[in-house]
């Protein structure tokens, strides 16, 4: 058994792996791959066996905001493992040989979504997020424009992009999006469904959402500093779902939204839906980007903020699920 990183001109043989593995179908993990501009081969790292793939982890390359600063992060997916070759500590020596790429391209933390023990074991650990649990109802909406995103639109992605990046500071876990290739191909790919909200020729808001039966998800938010400033942009986004909704020509919907946004913590219902599990993979130099106080648990770490960006509220950890990976 040998252990690597994938050659690029194997990238059509692990798509054939990963799509014979998982039910998500081969446009997905292709999407993935090529709508990612932080792509490289060398973080999908492989298991090989006689010459054939049998098991995988991508680390995607990202950073992610922590305590208001960019940190370097790699997000740990596609983890996959033919059946035949289960139960053999493949994909924990995979997990090993990913913490040792890390390392070398010194990512100082990495992320994934889950709650296995296999993780746990490697040292990752579970930081909850907290979600809001809403009903909206159809309105029209005379305050705002909203409309769909035009990502064909180079202005407008701009816009929406300089919005996000002053909006994601405030929280932990946020991943940062300073390409603009990445709102164009990513973004554009993951969140179909996105609009946003205009007023005297100025962008305010920004929304995704994705539709389960009766049910709402918001996969992306962003609201402006003067929105935020005023009510942590709570009224822009109850304004939006409804507009949003009215457009659908729909009734109502229950909304699932993450509580750290638009005062979610007051709303009628709060749930812990889902998980992120982080490794911190050199903990001196975070220690030397934050705050000493706050770095005494990694949930501390995520769910607290410093004094200037504090919000009082029970968490500031998000993980927007257009970021999925």
């Amino acid at each position: 058994m040998k252990f690597r990183g994938l050659y690029p001109e194997e990238l059509e043989v692990w798509l054939d792996h990963v799509t014979s593995v998982f039910t998500g179908g081969r446009q997905y993990f292709s999407n993935h791959w090529h709508n990612d501009p932080w792509r490289d081969p060398e973080g999908i790292r492989i298991a090989i066996d006689n010459g054939t793939i049998v098991s995988t982890v991508r680390v995607f390359i990202r950073k992610m905001f922590l305590h208001g600063k960019p940190i370097t992060v790699g997000g740990i997916g596609e983890v996959s493992t033919r059946p035949a070759y289960r139960r053999r500590g493949i994909a924990t020596q995979l997990l090993k040989d990913s913490i040792k790429f890390m390392e070398d391209r010194d990512i100082v933390v990495s992320s994934l979504q889950g709650s296995q023990r296999i993780y746990a074991i490697e040292g990752w650990e579970k930081v909850p997020r907290y979600h809001a649990r809403q009903h909206f109802s159809a309105e029209e909406q005379s305050e705002w424009k909203v409309r769909p995103a035009n990502f064909d639109d180079e202005a407008e992605v701009k816009w929406i992009a300089e919005l996000y990046d002053r909006y994601a500071r405030k929280f932990n876990g946020a991943f940062v999006r300073d390409e603009i290739e990445y709102w164009t191909k990513w973004v554009r790919t993951e969140s179909s469904n996105a609009w946003i909200a205009e007023r005297d020729g100025s962008i305010e808001g920004y929304v995704s959402v994705a539709q389960h039966d009766k049910q709402l998800n918001v996969k992306d938010f962003i609201t402006s500093e003067t929105r935020f400033a005023e009510d942590r942009g709570k009224q822009l986004l109850e304004s939006m779902l409804s507009a949003i909704i009215f457009q659908m020509d729909a009734e109502s919907f229950e909304v699932v939204y993450p509580a750290p946004i638009a005062d979610g913590f007051n709303a009628p219902t709060i749930e812990e839906h889902g998980s992120t599990m982080y490794r911190i993979n050199q903990p001196d130099v975070l220690s030397e980007k934050m705050e000493s106080t706050l770095f005494d648990s990694i949930p501390n770490l995520l769910h607290n903020q410093p004094t200037s960006l504090a919000q009082g509220i029970k968490s500031h950890h998000i993980f927007w699920y257009t970021d999925g990976y």
